[in-house]
């Protein structure tokens, strides 16, 4: 662009002092010499004009060049990385180098974890998640053991402190559990009667209310039946503890959820009434998988000896443990 502007600036400049000339040698007679000189000056700017053509065309060449590379390096950077990730899954898919060492291998598999009969049996003292077998030929399944409150071995089967995990749930989902035993769930009713079938069992129940007051109960035995008996709470044993005794009102009983009414009341759905599924009797005094809130109603998750109300509780944990 540039270019082009001086060059026409230059023609006008020329044109101008030619014009100038040509009055002058109008005067003094010099026509055909101006003329040759004009014819000149045009010819050597025509040569000029290719001549910057030339070297733009060179450059622009050039450049094409330089960026045709580039693309080729830029493709092959991304080739080699796209290798890179399929050597790198197909290392943790297949490793090849045992000695090798890397943040993606795979964790062990599930054959090679250590399994225990029960949390009593984990020789650690630190709490977390473990895999139990509950017979010696059954497949283990995982469990979250508290190995540090009441001399540990605990086996949790219930867990809820914040309410991000729904306890709204249909017979199915409580007979095979929910949630993450790392947060708030469910074990489920068939694995609840498993362990407690094979072996003999107690209870101890956590709670604490909105204002961070703790209480317990606890039951010396604790056994539930199998799903041809609705999983009714067989076995409830000897009460003590902090809480007060408000399950024993559902000893005996069958389990009720809002799909599966098993209560005693032929007007009532308890589990419809009290928002949480239960051993209902008619209904209970106990509503551990009620509405999480901070309210004293018939839905919220209560202990109704904890305060003699029916206040929501923040907090609430169901063990068992293997008794000798």
């Amino acid at each position: 662009m540039k270019l082009n502007v001086c060059i026409i600036l230059f023609c006008a400049s020329m044109s101008s002092a030619n014009s100038d000339r040509s009055k002058r040698n109008t005067i003094t007679g010099e026509p055909a010499i101006l003329g040759f000189g004009l014819e000149l000056l045009l010819t050597k700017l025509d040569n000029i004009r290719l001549e910057l053509h030339n070297e733009l065309h060179k450059h622009h060449a050039t450049h094409m060049a330089a960026l045709h590379k580039l693309e080729q390096q830029l493709s092959a950077q991304s080739m080699a990385c796209c290798m890179a990730k399929v050597n790198q899954t197909s290392f943790v898919l297949t490793p090849t180098e045992p000695n090798q060492q890397s943040v993606t291998s795979t964790p062990p598999s599930k054959s090679k974890l250590p399994s225990f009969a029960s949390c009593k049996d984990v020789s650690s003292t630190t709490s977390g998640v473990y895999r139990i077998r509950v017979n010696s030929d059954s497949e283990p399944i995982k469990v979250f053991c508290e190995q540090e409150s009441f001399g540990g071995g605990w086996l949790v089967v219930q867990h809820r402190f914040d309410g991000l995990v729904s306890f709204s749930r249909n017979w199915t989902e409580y007979r095979d559990g929910f949630g993450d035993v790392r947060t708030e769930f469910w074990l489920g009713l068939e694995k609840m009667h498993q362990i407690t079938t094979a072996r003999r069992h107690e209870l101890i129940v956590e709670m604490k209310d909105f204002s961070g007051t703790y209480k317990y109960a606890r039951y010396n035995a604790f056994k539930i039946g199998d799903e041809s008996e609705q999983y009714s709470l067989n076995i409830l044993g000897t009460y003590s503890g902090t809480a007060g005794d408000s399950m024993s009102y559902n000893k005996g009983m069958k389990f009720t959820t809002h799909d599966r009414d098993n209560d005693r009341l032929s007007d009532t759905q308890c589990a419809h009434y009290t928002a949480g599924a239960w051993w209902h009797n008619a209904c209970t005094y106990v509503n551990l998988n009620g509405l999480y809130m901070n309210a004293n109603n018939s839905t919220s998750m209560l202990w109704f000896k904890f305060k003699d109300n029916q206040q929501g509780m923040s907090f609430s944990r169901m063990m068992i443990r293997e008794v000798e």
